[in-house]
């Protein structure tokens, strides 16, 4: 068998710096774990236009299709699913503490939160994205997490800074030599006076169930409205420490998962395996089995 390095570094260097991004925004757009091995490598030949079947032909008997998508990505386009992923790496090292994806606050769903003694949030924005829905994604999270981090290349630090208050933590990052990101605190976010009610609202009305049985409230009626009535005769305090332990007894199970096989999940499907509790062995199994019969 040719070796999978030997024949990917043969491909890449068909293609210029722009071409090989390019690339990579459509696969990354495209991507999806659940698509059969197949598929995904007709998608692969679609996009490496300059790539003869011969050599297409040599990667897919190397490699899974997974794995070439995903050295791709990480190597040449550092979209949000990078950027999460290097995240995630350094945020799994800190102890008593949980980190849930994509969570709904307001009109917005913040990328990455951590819940430990204090609430944070983390909000993405690559060298891709705009700044267009920052002022109102930070209004949401200023209200609902005591410490806010703006996530950014380091070269957009100054153009972003007219988007967030005062108040709002950045955290930059920039690419190695070796190709991972690195991050540094360029600002150490301040504490927030956070609204508990508009919390509780962003939550589901099964959460919100789940939410007064931890208060030991009975008799929980049906619609949400009546739900958070009960919940906001409570006091702020009691509202605080329920609703903490709500999100950790949501999301631990999540992420300890994640945490435990994070070794056998490829980066670009972090995400993927938190939402669903994918069993890696399972899910790249049968891609395995798919390209051994091609």
């Amino acid at each position: 068998m040719i070796e999978y390095s030997a024949i990917f570094e043969r491909i890449i260097k068909q293609y210029t710096d722009d071409e090989l991004q390019q690339i990579c925004k459509t696969l990354n757009r495209i991507y999806n774990i659940y698509d059969s091995e197949g598929y995904r490598w007709t998608q692969l030949q679609y996009v490496l236009t300059k790539t003869s079947e011969a050599d297409i032909s040599a990667l897919r008997r190397s490699q899974l299709s997974n794995q070439v998508i995903n050295d791709l990505i990480l190597r040449f386009y550092p979209c949000e699913r990078v950027v999460k992923y290097y995240l995630i790496k350094k945020l799994r090292t800190l102890s008593n503490q949980i980190v849930a994806f994509e969570m709904s606050i307001g009109n917005s769903r913040i990328d990455l939160c951590r819940i430990n003694g204090h609430s944070y949030a983390y909000e993405i924005k690559t060298s891709y994205d705009t700044f267009d829905r920052l002022d109102t994604q930070m209004a949401d999270y200023m209200d609902t997490f005591e410490k806010v981090y703006l996530v950014i290349p380091f070269d957009r630090k100054d153009d972003a800074a007219c988007h967030i208050p005062e108040n709002c933590g950045i955290i930059t990052y920039r690419i190695s030599k070796n190709g991972e990101l690195i991050f540094h605190y360029l600002r150490k976010a301040n504490t927030n006076m956070c609204d508990i009610r508009k919390c509780i609202s962003s939550l589901s009305s099964a959460d919100i169930s789940q939410f007064l049985k931890l208060l030991k409230i009975q008799n929980i009626p049906t619609l949400k409205d009546e739900k958070l009535s009960m919940l906001f005769s409570k006091s702020n305090r009691a509202l605080w420490s329920a609703y903490k332990k709500l999100l950790k007894i949501k999301y631990a199970p999540k992420w300890d998962y994640l945490i435990k096989h994070f070794s056998e999940i490829l980066p670009i499907d972090m995400q993927n395996f938190f939402s669903t509790s994918l069993n890696p062995s399972l899910a790249y199994y049968t891609t395995t089995k798919e390209a051994g019969q091609s």
